[in-house]
């Protein structure tokens, strides 16, 4: 199942301090009662092409108390991080866009891409990949940084395990990207492989949100990216985790805090696990 971060008011529009946790929720979730088999999904190809921006969902909007711009276009936008997906408890609803949410279309949820635009999405444990359309927004979840249609989930071969490692690359009307060769991923009902290991590198760990998001912040103007603020409990105590990642071995992990020593940011920890 998706993010189930996705919280809207009747038009679609997001709502601030807010979070909606599915019952569902599970990243093992194999769906089947109300489902189309994804076999029987259409293959049809989404071309990207200019479109207006749409009057809802583009402004700044808050939720859980950031705040998040979004861009105004999707071209040059790159990011890796992880992808979830959502399916029947949002089928039919608004999008934050205005539109109505099939999950059986080709679309997918950004936080900051433009409403609508055109992404490639790359799984990087099989591979796959597949042009969505940007209607919604979300996920708010920490890491995360698209929530796919269960179409577009079940090309990816994401279904089975729930989240998958992708790379995120906005396309500009009439670009056509060709994915690197693709190995055989596991089938989307099917057994999976366990997922590739990874590692993120901790910057900083604080009592205050507003102090971590302040470190994110000036990490993002050195250039910096793939950044997550997440919160875990210790001794009793909410701490609010800086991390940069996933990268995909300790040789990239190791070069990314020698990194942040030549930027005068502080020892960072490699989280190995």
């Amino acid at each position: 199942m998706g993010s189930g971060c996705h919280v809207k008011t009747g038009c679609g529009r997001p709502l601030a301090a807010l979070g909606l946790a599915l019952a569902l929720g599970g990243c093992g979730f194999l769906p089947s009662t109300g489902y189309r088999n994804p076999a029987d999904l259409s293959t049809h190809a989404v071309v990207p092409h200019k479109v207006a921006l749409s009057p809802y969902g583009n402004s700044p909007y808050t939720v859980d108390g950031r705040t998040y711009y979004p861009l105004k276009t999707a071209a040059g936008y790159r990011r890796r991080g992880i992808a979830s997906w959502y399916g029947m408890p949002f089928n039919g609803q608004k999008t934050s866009d205005g539109e109505t949410y099939n999950m059986y279309a080709m679309t997918a949820a950004s936080k900051v891409l433009p409403l609508p635009s055109y992404a490639l999405v790359r799984n990087l444990d099989n591979g796959k990949s597949v042009v969505v359309r940007i209607n919604d927004r979300g996920p708010f979840y920490p890491g995360r940084i698209i929530d796919l249609s269960y179409a577009a989930a079940a090309r990816l071969g994401v279904l089975a395990t729930g989240t998958a490692p992708v790379v995120v690359e906005g396309l500009a009307p009439g670009e056509k990207r060709v994915a690197p060769p693709r190995r055989r991923g596991p089938d989307v009902f099917g057994p999976h492989h366990a997922p590739r290991r990874a590692f993120f590198v901790q910057v900083g760990a604080f009592l205050r949100r507003q102090d971590a998001e302040r470190l994110e912040r000036r990490l993002e103007g050195k250039g910096l990216r793939n950044l997550h603020v997440l919160h875990e409990a210790a001794r009793g105590r909410r701490l609010y985790l800086v991390r940069l990642g996933p990268e995909a071995d300790k040789g990239a992990a190791q070069a990314l805090l020698a990194r942040l020593s030549r930027e005068g940011v502080g020892r960072g920890l490699i989280i190995d696990p």
